[in-house]
């Protein structure tokens, strides 16, 4: 079993005196029914529901209290559940507006009961059935697929792990871990995160192997869109889920993508959105907190996996180390990677990503990133290669008024002080921060 991030978040609701049930979202394969039966072994015992069997949904659906509705279960799985002793886990929950609502009495009747549920479809079958989880009497947690630190994990680099974890600009990385770091970001963004791709790597070593598993995954979320929409939504759903990696970095126009009728164009992108199989990214053209999107404005995407948009791309690892590692190679696959990193950073909140645009007559600007940190932006410029110029970084600071600004890039991480001139004249001395890819998970302490 690898070792999630997410798993120190349970251990910390375990212990928590007045917990509440626990619901796990995210995106199908991302690993949340493994991750909560290896937790359970820190319970003495462990009793499992599966919601998508119908005569497991019938317990819900009876109409009975709390108890009896136990006493059901216990009977099904020929355990006892004892609180404070036992984890109950309600696998599928999307599948039963009852067992949803009935988390509150759970809570309200047996607080000292451990409960989680979890499920793929929850959003998009709750905005399609308006459903609702009972307000204060549950928390979420969000599981993504793997990051790269975990990913380290799984191929038993647990010492280049540590190297990111413990880093700090009072130190240096030395260049051949620096140099192994990087060709581990590269097979990364060829196997991705989702950990079934992530098990076929770490036994046989073999691209062509991932790449089978990721043939036959991506072709199971197109089949499954008919679980979660009407028939005359499937075109558009698999016709954005299509397009969405070769638009990696640009705007998305609805009306541009194919089919043409932009308001069910854009209705595929909410439900991909829902389903958290697509992330949808605002632009914004703040630049202090809060930051508030142009809604109307044309967004960009970020997909579910970077690994899956690789496949889908067709790309090789020799073709990425050729053109990521050059200096001045200026592709969009790194700027998925960094935001499938920044979307995990949080397993509480399912936190939207920000970009910042300059729209003016004559001149635009768009900068990668903007990212809230301790009640302060970051602004960040993403670089694939070691060199390229930081223009759009610039445009920011220098409206803004901030005096830090981060760069993600393939080259050593470093604290600089830099300057700029302002319009006026006037000098802008400036911090920059640059970190390598791999590093992007130490990003709000560095």
């Amino acid at each position: 079993m690898f070792k999630r991030n997410i798993e120190k978040e349970l251990l910390v609701w375990k212990t928590k005196e007045n917990h509440k049930p626990l619901v796990i979202r995210g995106a199908r394969q991302t690993g949340k029914t493994t991750v909560i039966r290896e937790f359970a072994k820190n319970f003495t015992s462990f009793v499992e529901v599966n919601l998508e069997k119908e005569e497991q949904r019938k317990i819900f659906a009876s109409g009975g209290g709390i108890k009896s509705i136990l006493n059901s279960i216990e009977a099904i799985a020929n355990k006892k559940i004892i609180p404070g002793e036992t984890l109950l886990f309600l696998d599928e929950i999307q599948n039963s507006a009852e067992a949803i609502k009935l988390l509150r009495y759970f809570y309200e009747e047996i607080p000292a009961l451990h409960i989680i549920s979890a499920g793929s479809l929850l959003e998009v079958r709750m905005k399609k059935e308006g459903w609702a989880f009972p307000v204060g009497r549950v928390e979420f947690l969000y599981l993504y697929p793997f990051t790269f630190t975990e990913f380290l994990s799984a191929m038993g680099q647990d010492l280049l792990k540590h190297e990111i974890l413990d880093f700090n600009f009072a130190a240096i990385i030395p260049e051949p871990i620096h140099e192994k770091l990087l060709e581990l970001w590269l097979d990364y963004l060829i196997v991705g995160g989702m950990p079934e791709a992530i098990k076929e790597y770490s036994q046989s070593q073999s691209f062509l192997a991932v790449k089978d598993y990721q043939d036959a995954l991506v072709s199971s979320f197109r089949e499954d869109f008919v679980k979660y929409a009407k028939e005359s939504e499937l075109e558009y759903l698999k016709l954005v889920w299509d397009k969405v990696p070769f638009e990696l970095g640009n705007r998305i126009k609805y009306t541009k993508l194919g089919l043409g009728n932009s308001p069910k164009t854009a209705n595929a992108f909410d439900i991909l959105h829902e389903a958290m199989l697509i992330e949808r990214i605002y632009p914004t053209v703040e630049t202090r907190l809060p930051l508030v999107t142009k809604k109307k404005a044309a967004p960009k995407a970020c997909f579910l996996d970077v690994g899956l948009c690789s496949l889908i791309l067709n790309l090789t690892r020799d073709v990425l180390k050729d053109k990521l590692l050059s200096a001045n190679f200026t592709g969009a696959l790194p700027e998925a990677f960094v935001a499938q990193e920044l979307l995990a950073l949080d397993v509480k909140h399912r936190n939207p990503l920000y970009f910042w645009v300059r729209e003016e007559a004559g001149a635009s600007s768009e900068l990668d990133f903007l990212l809230s940190s301790n009640g302060k932006i970051i602004p960040i410029e993403v670089k694939s290669g070691s060199q390229g110029s930081l223009k759009s970084l610039h445009q920011f600071l220098s409206r803004s008024g901030l005096t830090v600004g981060m760069r993600i890039y393939g080259d050593i991480p470093r604290d600089e002080e830099h300057s700029l001139t302002l319009s006026h004249g006037e000098k802008l001395t400036y911090r920059l921060i640059s970190l390598p890819f791999y590093l992007i998970e130490r990003i709000h302490q560095l």
